[in-house]
């Protein structure tokens, strides 16, 4: 079975995201680990996505055009 499309998002992610690669089940872990630890004392009511920088171009039309466009690597 499994979710339709999750691939090819899941590989359009990794061409957009600045690093070029997915962020991991670890790194999401890391953050809440801090976010519970008292080293985060000082942070209240924030926000704070932990995307790999997914969300700073997600829909860039350049970022777009360059992923849909046929393989030219």
């Amino acid at each position: 079975a499994g979710i339709p499309g999750y691939i090819d998002a899941y590989l359009y992610a990794e061409k957009i995201i600045p690093r070029r690669q997915a962020l991991g089940t670890d790194e999401a872990a890391q953050v809440v680990a801090f976010l519970l630890s008292p080293r985060s004392s000082g942070i209240n009511a924030q926000t704070i996505t932990v995307d790999a920088g997914m969300s700073i171009n997600y829909f860039d039309r350049d970022v777009i055009r360059c992923v849909t466009a046929p393989n030219q690597n």
